[in-house]
């Protein structure tokens, strides 16, 4: 009896909710790999991917490789509901958006709704996905708030990455591929052993370069206001034009069952043709851009706005690169460079664990880009952003033979971050004073200190029955110095930026505390049912702007914290003996104060503002069928109703009028509106088959589909950035031997070719029509080798 209850109870949870986790079985020793064998951390202590009580999709080193998602954008596309993507244009680099919930890409003053873990270091700046990851043992994703585990706080959910530690014996892989579309080519290896009895080491690294999958067909333009510096067209003729260079160290000392310490460096240094290098422009007919001193609206012939591989992205004339900082020659050009470290250790007793994390990141993104996002060049920017942080936990987590444990501890992270952009809009000649031609130079200077204590008590009420509460306490604090340190002298008339030498300041601090309770049952070891009561918290700030308006303070750039509250309910389990695995979830959170931010294209700058609130509601379900040893089948499908409850003061769009909701101060109502980047609808499922064809060879098969509703690309629902549904297909042929000591693979990735948009903004001095789309990588093809030893 008790078994058709928990078989009822299973159905009915498949018919009415959804999916909090991706769960895809491998092959073991038995060919059959449960979910509930697989190990996660996402309460900071490890737990069965069945058992824990938490929305969390597991990606396996398995399912990563098997695509060759080497890039977080690409690690994304394995989950329902989570877009991870590299954005151009400035601002963060970046958005995460997990369940329509995310962050601007647009301002580097904003700190990600969805943070990002690696290796225990505690990540909340976008610009970090830029560069690629590999190596890596395991991805969670936890959905919804996370109050409690992962730093500051982190509303929107958390996407931890563990990388590939040391091994018992010396072992290692060499990878190599080519993706034929876009010239591109990477090796990849690593090499792992000990060094003693006590030491471990890992030393991996990663090359790649890739021509691009957008063609650059700008033409030479010359502007009215200046004819003696015509634009000379495109300086690449594919983009992006990544070359990348990663390098990881790993150390693991373990000189006794209590005590072992890992130290992870991790290194990358990546160039490419440009901030603006993955993008596209959506209007009618041919791009326009207006130039500012002549006020004529130029045409650019050689566009097509249209989202199918093509833009013009015009470089500048190099004699007026001459002058103009950091403008490597008029070419675009964006260099970026990062460190990240993390130092855990950890010291055991009988029944408590002592854990401390010691972490430090540093990147600088600079470069030079034509912001018309034309062959027009009238609108450019040398931006560079820096960011630099010092994180530090101790945690405490005890395993008493009792009905009640703890877990609990404190963060501390003391961060920097400083912005330059040199400006320009119109040649309006050489400075006298020094010859530069940009019209100003804009620097920001911010740093802040957070200091949080989180505390969770876990009270087994029976050995199936489980009741966790806690709650984490947060203390922010963030300073800003925003001003211009040059202005040109033959641009001052134009009045609209501040003056030289004008720099304001600002101060920000709040507490916050943010509760979280959690009632699970486990009927079996292999099920778990649980309902769960969530808060979130993310500060607030101020603004990092292209453009500091005449008479703009700090107080014009601040927003207000953003909070969640909400629940979920959800059933996960592990049946017929690991072949079948079923994950739900339902959950419904209201969030206040969801900090976004609008551009303005005329002049180029940002308008950030709170949506007074917004909800999400929906359902998830994913399940996996290991129908035999050879054959898995994958099924999973999502709704979600991401919507402003009230946002009544919304900026408008560029030439949205009265009629169309517009009012006298520039603000729409987008109350009961979609949020961005938020698909109502997920679907997806997918086969692998994997067979022995000859001896000890197999072939492997894999495809994969998905589908993705419709969602609004900007902030301000501009029309012209709606992007319709669409599907991808994946697909893999492997040969390897049994034992993966080689593997020879053919992989394809949206093999229907699907243009696609990610984000988006209006476009600088252009017409109301015209935005800049980030595009999703269109189809392909690769093929990859690989030796392990």
């Amino acid at each position: 009896m008790r078994s058709g209850i928990r078989s009822a109870l299973a159905l009915g949870l498949m018919v009415t909710t959804a999916t909090p986790l991706w769960v895809e079985a491998a092959h073991a020793q038995d060919n059959v790999y449960a979910a509930d064998e697989i190990i996660v951390t996402a309460r900071k202590r490890d737990e069965t991917l069945v058992q824990v009580p938490v929305a969390i999709s597991a990606v396996s080193a398995a399912d990563i490789n098997r695509y060759a998602a080497t890039d977080l954008g690409k690690i994304g596309q394995l989950i329902p509901q989570v877009i991870l993507a590299k954005t151009g244009g400035g601002g963060a680099g970046a958005s995460f958006s997990i369940r329509g919930i995310g962050s601007s890409a647009l301002d580097a003053g904003i700190d990600q709704t969805v943070s990002l873990n690696l290796d225990g270091l505690q990540l909340s700046r976008g610009r970090l996905i830029t560069q690629s990851f590999f190596d890596i043992a395991q991805v969670e994703v936890l959905k919804g708030p996370q109050a409690l585990f992962f730093g500051k706080n982190s509303p929107g959910g958390v996407v931890s990455l563990r990388t590939n530690g040391p091994t018992k014996e010396l072992a290692g892989y060499a990878r190599a591929g080519y993706e034929f579309r876009a010239n591109e080519r990477f090796v990849e290896g690593a090499v792992s052993g000990p060094l003693s009895d006590t030491l471990g080491f890992r030393v991996a690294a990663r090359a790649s370069k890739m021509d691009g999958y957008i063609k650059n067909v700008a033409g030479p333009i010359t502007l009215p206001s200046d004819p003696t510096m015509p634009g000379v067209g495109a300086a690449h003729s594919r983009d992006p034009g990544t070359k990348e260079v990663l390098g990881r160290v790993t150390l693991a000392w373990n000189p006794s069952s209590a005590f072992d310490a890992t130290l992870k460096v991790f290194g990358a240094k990546l160039k490419d043709n440009g901030e603006t290098s993955g993008t596209e422009l959506l209007c009618q007919g041919n791009s326009r851009t207006l130039d500012l001193l002549s006020l004529t609206m130029l045409t650019d012939p050689y566009s097509d706005c249209k989202l199918n591989g093509k833009r013009t992205l015009g470089a500048f004339n190099p004699n007026l690169a001459a002058n103009y900082p950091r403008s490597n020659g008029g070419v675009p050009e964006t260099k970026y460079h990062s460190i990240l470290g993390s130092m855990t250790m950890n010291y055991r007793t009988d029944a408590v664990t002592f854990t401390s994390v010691t972490g430090y990141w540093n990147y600088k993104n600079d470069g030079f880009d034509n912001f018309a996002f034309d062959s027009i060049p009238a609108v450019a920017g040398a931006n560079m952003d820096k960011s630099s942080a010092f994180t530090q936990e101790l945690r405490v987590n005890t395993t008493l033979d009792g009905s009640l444990n703890f877990n609990g501890g404190v963060y501390y992270e003391n961060s920097k971050r400083d912005t330059r952009g040199h400006g320009f809009i119109g040649d309006v000649g050489p400075d006298p004073r020094n010859g530069q031609v940009n019209n100003w130079t804009l620097n920001s200077h911010n740093k802040g200190e957070a200091w949080s204590v989180y505390g969770q008590l876990i009270y087994n009420i029976t050995p199936e029955i489980e009741l966790a509460g806690g709650a984490r306490y947060t203390h922010e604090k963030k300073r800003t110095q925003v001003g211009n340190s040059f202005v040109n002298e033959n641009f001052a008339p134009f009045a609209f930026t501040a003056g030289e030498g004008q720099f304001t300041t600002g101060h920000f601090s709040d507490n916050n505390v943010s509760p979280e309770v959690t009632l699970s049952w486990h009927p079996d070891t292999h099920s778990t049912l649980y309902a769960a009561y969530k808060t979130g918290y993310k500060s607030g700030g101020f603004s990092n702007p292209s453009i500091l308006s005449l008479g703009q303070t700090t107080a014009d750039l601040g927003f207000k914290p953003e909070k969640a509250n909400g629940g979920e309910i959800g059933y996960k389990a592990s049946m017929m003996g690991g072949r079948l695995m079923i994950n739900s979830a339902i959950y419904r959170y209201k969030f206040k104060g969801l900090q976004l931010t609008s551009f303005n294209p005329s002049p180029p700058s940002f308008t950030i503002r709170n949506a007074a609130s917004a909800r999400t509601t929906g359902i998830e379900v994913d399940t996996s069928y290991q129908a035999t040893n050879e054959l898995q089948i994958r099924l999973a499908a999502a709704y979600n109703r991401a919507k402003y409850l009230s946002f009544p003061a919304a900026p408008c769009y560029a030439g949205q009028t009265l009629a169309q909701g517009c009012t006298a101060a520039n603000t729409q109502d987008l109350s009961g509106t979609a949020l961005v980047r938020a698909p109502k609808v997920n679907l997806t499922g997918g086969v692998t088959y994997d067979t022995p064809v000859t001896g000890d060879i197999n072939l492997g098969l894999s495809a994969d589909a998905n589908y993705t509703s419709g969602y609004w690309l900007l902030e301000n629902q501009n029309p012209v950035g709606w992007q319709k549904g669409f599907a991808r297909l994946n697909a893999t042929v492997r040969l390897h031997q049994a034992d993966d000591t080689w593997e020879l693979a053919l992989i394809g990735r949206n093999l229907t070719n699907k243009w696609y948009g990610i984000a988006g903004a209006e476009k600088p001095f252009g017409t109301p029509d015209a935005v800049w789309v980030n595009v999703g990588r269109p189809r392909e093809l690769m093929v990859q080798g690989t030796v392990r030893f």
